[in-house]
């Protein structure tokens, strides 16, 4: 096709001519329908290169899109388009339609009245120089462009139905331009229908699942909004999900209602309404539209709470099981709610309950700690992940939220950042469902072959690293039990003086006068004798106290009483004066030793039986290097 086609055609059926002229190396003509302020067709020859540009209005981003048809070049406005009239993929047919409906669009109101009233048009002929008879013939008028809706111009003038102002008004103010299209028109319509009422007696089907106003038909549209007119007044009908899914969609938007909880008691009438005549199935879109309504409306925790109970129940499960915080008996019940297997007929959970979460407890210590992190391929770990806001609806705001957070609870936190929002949750492991399973049956055989109970059972494939911290963690709460047996004698030192100042009056009420002299003598040579002592002992203790070096001591870590114990031992020295006069106890004071100088000896330098203690033969010398004493 050439532009000279082109403008024989726009000149033979609008009569307007196009006058070429030349600008910035190229030569191009404008054509403008007579009276208009504005062109609707661009004719432009450039480098022997034929182009055309068109005026498409709101049709220009669908138009573009076609074949051999694209965005203007020339003219720097996105209502116009260009057509390439060398593509061979160019439709005659569909460019012609395309120019006329241009054409049409941009006749101005005056010139498109076409009524024997506004104007009579004329089909003049000019005589050949033959001289022909002349004849005066009225054009027969043309058809109306309608351009208010794509239905609109689909329909014949005759038996075309009314259409309400309104809603010709919302079909007009569709703009093919907006971003997002379908979700911002969506909202501009649908603030101008909020309050319209109407009371079409038929109620007309949509095939379409999730529709917005601009894919329904007139029909359709009343027939929507007189179901909606009904549902305010407290009449609900049974309607396709269609209808449903719009109401939704007009209440998350702010639609029609007076605030936000207006809006969610209206969502959570629809919804219960639905459920009880049955007539769709939306229970998974109910809960998530009414939860992101809860959330990014910002209502108050007590009234989210109760929409997100299985969410939280969920995290509150996952946070037991991850955070360490959690008693043996919180951890069974937690793993109760993932696990498939369940020792239920491990014999210690039957007799010894308490004992049996306390084990659970030191298993479940030993593979939370461990560094190869068992616990994240055991059961999960804490993620975020992108939420999409009213993904279940159609969702635009003039205003919406930037930031934000919202913490529910230990598993289940809302954040939005720059309009972008996320969802904090526990993520569960891949292999969770059979590892844990097999975690806890091997535990169940373990624990029964350990405490030597029950019925042995047969053993589950688990990796080596899991077994292994089952039979740690078991082996260490045998090793508690066994603390735990042994006889703990409490001695209140506080009230020691007082008993032995009871006794002693008690035992001076029983003497004799006899008795009472007799013993008066003997603690005369007794307390004789205890003073030579005491200055032989002071002297001992004094001379052992020389021999240690005193830096060694201190680098040891070991305080006074601990270093005279040593010392004593050390040189064969009585001891038993000095703890009782200090209220000591010998074994508490040897393992504090021995703890202290492990990790110089590797081992404990004192043997102690609770009555007695002295040095350990092997180590004898190593430990006089490390105190700094010359043996003789």
């Amino acid at each position: 096709m050439h532009l000279a086609e082109v403008a024989d055609y726009i000149q033979s059926k609008y009569g307007i001519e196009a006058s070429y002229v030349d600008l910035a190396g190229q030569t191009l003509a404008a054509v403008t329908v007579p009276g208009a302020n504005e062109s609707f067709a661009l004719l432009l020859k450039k480098d022997g290169r034929e182009t055309f540009e068109l005026k498409a209005g709101s049709l220009a981003k669908f138009l573009a899109a076609q074949p051999a048809f694209g965005p203007a070049v020339f003219m720097q406005d996105p209502a116009w388009i260009r057509v390439d009239l060398d593509n061979p993929a160019l439709n005659d047919r569909f460019f012609y339609k395309t120019l006329d409906s241009a054409y049409q669009s941009s006749r101005p109101l005056e010139a498109a009245k076409n009524t024997a009233e506004d104007r009579q048009e004329h089909e003049i002929y000019l005589l050949n120089d033959e001289g022909e008879d002349f004849q005066e013939e009225v054009i027969p008028k043309r058809p109306a462009f309608f351009k208010d809706s794509d239905f609109d111009r689909l329909l014949d003038e005759k038996g075309q139905p009314v259409i309400p102002e309104v809603i010709r008004q919302m079909q007009e103010r569709y703009d093919y331009l907006a971003v997002p299209r379908r979700e911002s028109n969506f909202y501009r319509q649908g603030m101008l229908m909020a309050n319209y009422e109407d009371d079409f007696a038929q109620m007309v089907p949509i095939n379409k699942q999730r529709p917005v106003y601009h894919d329904l038909t007139v029909d359709q549209l009343r027939s929507y909004f007189s179901w909606r007119t009904k549902f305010r007044q407290g009449k609900y009908k049974s309607a396709p999900a269609a209808y449903v899914y719009l109401l939704a969609s007009e209440l998350v938007c702010q639609i029609g209602v007076k605030d936000k909880a207006d809006g969610l008691r209206q969502l959570r009438l629809l919804f219960a309404k639905c459920v009880e005549q049955r007539d769709i199935s939306t229970s998974w879109q109910e809960k998530h539209i009414l939860q992101n309504y809860l959330v990014y409306y910002g209502f108050a925790l007590e009234e989210i709470r109760p929409d997100f109970a299985d969410e939280l129940m969920r995290g509150e499960v996952y946070h037991n099981l991850l955070s360490g915080e959690a008693s043996g008996q919180e951890l069974y019940q937690a793993i109760c709610c993932l696990s498939s297997y369940l020792p239920k007929n491990n014999p210690l959970l039957k007799k010894e309950p308490e004992k049996f979460y306390e084990l659970l407890a030191q298993v479940w210590q030993e593979v939370r700690l461990n560094p190869y992190q068992l616990l994240k391929l055991l059961v999960g770990e804490k993620t975020t992940l992108p939420v999409e806001m009213f993904a279940d609806t159609v969702f635009f705001s003039l205003d919406p939220v930037k930031d934000a957070e919202l913490i529910l609870g230990p598993g289940l936190v809302y954040r939005c950042q720059g309009g972008q929002w996320s969802n904090e949750v526990y993520w569960p492991s891949g292999r969770q469902r059979q590892l844990l399973a097999n975690f806890m049956h091997e535990f169940d055989r373990l624990s029964r072959q350990a405490f030597k109970q029950g019925r042995a059972l047969k053993e589950k494939d688990l990796p080596p690293a899991f077994k292994q911290a089952i039979v740690q963690g078991i082996a260490d709460y045998q090793e508690i039990l066994i603390e735990r047996a042994r006889p703990k004698v409490k001695i209140n030192l506080a009230s020691l003086d007082q008993i032995r100042s009871d006794a002693a009056e008690t035992k001076e009420s029983l003497l004799t006068e006899e008795e009472r002299q007799l013993e008066a003598e003997e603690a005369e040579g007794i307390t004789s004798e205890s003073n030579k002592q005491v200055s032989e002992s002071s002297a001992a203790e004094e001379k052992m106290t020389k021999d240690i070096d005193e830096t060694a001591a201190n680098g040891l870590g070991l305080d006074e009483n601990e270093e005279q114990l040593l010392l004593a031992l050390f040189s064969g020295q009585p001891y038993q004066d000095f703890l009782r006069q200090r209220h000591l106890l010998l074994g508490v004071v040897v393992d504090q030793i021995n703890e202290k100088i492990f990790d110089e000896i590797g081992d404990a330098v004192i043997d102690c039986d609770g009555r007695k203690a002295e040095i350990v033969e092997d180590y004898r010398s190593d430990l006089a290097d490390l105190l700094g004493i010359e043996e003789k």
